[in-house]
């Protein structure tokens, strides 16, 4: 933990300023417990904590009134900061943002620039059984990081392998396994879980499907078990999701697989629309059409008020599933 959290302010260059975090996840998580408050107390700054819970609209006011040059959070708060600020307009100064715990489009990172006005984006990956931070972007990479999270940490090795345990070569893809100092000892008190995820050397799967690059930098391509198949042909819905997030009317997307009684599985979106504005299937399916494959098209429609969340932030998307998932004869 103390390792990670150097390096996370390092990278940050948070030593090179006064920093102020507004601290938008829960302190129960290594998100909030490692990646938040370890790099400050490594570098002397100061924590704004908003409110006992999640609260978008007490975050917005804590950066404008305690002045917070840096913030940290998940693709879906930084969502609900856009939506705000769009509305209120506040005046805040937002110099670095670190975004991690799940995947984001390469609109988001826009909205975030122009929206919130942040100089500095950096992507992060990592887990809970990886103390946090594995995959970090750099502070110099003038680039938005639309695709990759950045390149291994230190002292972290990593490989990329096919479902027989075989290492496969960079740029193809596969289940992302760590190793190093970050990695968990197990899982306490049950070690067939352990054994599940852990093998003999030491590696740990993550259950992500990730492209290993030559320069060291990582590309998440899905949850392994998110997967959908729909006829035998493997989709992974982040693909559909960052371009149906796109379309001008869609404030945030999800894509999951419902229960196809010819196909086995079918597409789902399930879209937050922007404030005002509507869509249906039809327009959906034509602004798809000739853009992406036929057989990646959604062929349902679900408009939701907001998503399902754990408390640090991530989309449930099994709970998606559970609400939309019906057979379609």
């Amino acid at each position: 933990m103390v390792n990670n959290g150097y390096y996370i302010g390092k990278t940050l260059e948070l030593n090179t300023e006064n920093h102020r975090l507004c601290v938008q996840v829960p302190l129960f998580h290594v998100f909030g417990m490692v990646v938040c408050i370890m790099p400050s107390f490594h570098f002397g700054g100061t924590l704004v904590l908003p409110s006992p819970m999640y609260s978008p609209t007490s975050n917005l006011m804590a950066i404008e009134q305690e002045r917070c040059n840096v913030i940290f959070g998940t693709p879906t708060m930084y969502h609900d900061l856009i939506n705000l600020q769009s509305e209120c307009n506040r005046t805040i100064n937002l110099s670095k943002a670190l975004i991690g715990a799940a995947a984001w489009s390469p609109k988001l990172l826009y909205n975030m620039k122009e929206v919130l006005k942040i100089k500095h984006i950096v992507a992060a990956y990592g887990a809970t059984e990886t103390t946090a931070i594995v995959f970090l972007s750099m502070m110099d990479c003038d680039k938005l990081e639309t695709k990759t999270v950045g390149k291994i940490g230190e002292c972290i090795e990593a490989k990329v392998v096919d479902t027989n345990g075989q290492t496969l070569p960079f740029g193809a893809p596969g289940e992302l396994c760590i190793r190093g100092y970050v990695t968990m000892a197990d899982y306490w008190g049950e070690p067939d879980k352990t054994k599940e995820v852990m093998d003999s050397q030491r590696w740990l799967k993550t259950g992500d499907r990730f492209i290993l690059h030559e320069d060291g930098s990582g590309e998440v391509v899905g949850r392994l078990k998110d997967v959908v198949i729909r006829g035998g042909e493997n989709i992974f819905p982040r693909e559909v999701e960052d371009f149906i997030s796109n379309h001008p009317h869609i404030n945030e997307v999800h894509v999951i697989g419902v229960d196809n009684e010819r196909l086995g599985e079918e597409l789902c979106a399930c879209v937050q629309l922007r404030r005002g504005s509507d869509l249906d299937l039809d327009e959906l399916t034509e602004f798809c059409k000739g853009r992406i494959a036929n057989y990646k098209i959604p062929s349902q429609l679900r408009i939701v008020e907001s998503f399902p969340k754990t408390a640090s932030g991530k989309i449930q998307k099994y709970v998606l599933r559970q609400q939309f998932n019906c057979v379609q004869l």
